[in-house]
Order: C-alpha cells, then sequence, then structure tokens
C-alpha cells in the first residue's frame, strides 16, 4: 500500500473513475498509479527532480512519481528567466528535469 496514496494502489484502482484532468485528456486512477509507478521506479534514488510547471498531466504524474519515490520535486516555471532558473537549479544542485521532453532543461543543466 502506497502510504501517501493510497487509492493508487488499492485493488480497485484500475477500475475507479477519473483521477486527473486537464482539458479534453484524463487519467483514471489505475492509469495514474501505473504511469506515475513507472516513473517512480526510474527516479528511485535520485537526490531530487526538477519539474516543468505546466498545467499538463505530465506535470502532475511527474510530482505524484516523485512523492511516491520519496524524491523532492523541485518545480520549474518555463516562464522564468535563465538566470532565474540556474538559481533555482542550482539551489536543487542539478536535479534531473521531468517530463522527460524537458529538453531545454537539460540542455542548460545536463545530469
Amino acid at each position: 500500500m502506497d502510504p501517501l496514496f493510497p487509492t493508487l494502489s488499492a485493488p480497485h484502482a484500475r477500475d475507479s473513475g477519473e483521477a486527473l484532468r486537464f482539458g479534453d485528456r484524463a487519467l483514471s486512477h489505475g492509469e495514474l498509479a501505473a504511469a506515475s509507478g513507472a516513473l517512480a521506479a526510474r527516479l528511485s534514488g535520485a537526490d531530487r527532480v526538477a519539474v516543468w510547471a505546466t498545467p499538463s498531466l505530465e506535470t502532475a504524474v511527474a510530482v505524484v512519481a516523485a512523492l511516491r519515490a520519496g524524491v523532492p520535486a523541485v518545480p520549474l516555471n518555463p516562464k522564468s528567466g535563465g538566470s532565474e532558473l540556474a538559481h533555482i537549479v542550482a539551489d536543487a544542485h542539478r536535479p534531473s528535469c521531468w517530463p522527460s521532453r524537458a529538453s531545454r532543461c537539460r540542455r542548460r543543466w545536463p545530469v
């Protein structure tokens, strides 16, 4: 059982209703459990993870995955300027960047 998100590990999670919705895209509890669980496995052992803070399913999944992996999530506003992002990332000690399409973050601060 996941202590932070018990509904994601409950036996009925696959049959339960909508967990997240952004516009016309949605994830059920089962889909959120699968997506965040797979990413949490990849994040396991990381010191922290930077997440592009956009209104999207990918951002929500990344934050849930980080929490499930026990890894601090560092939100990055993609509208921030380069010096502000550099300051945040430096304070966070070069976190991994998610969602994976955040190539701008990887180019500036490779991990």
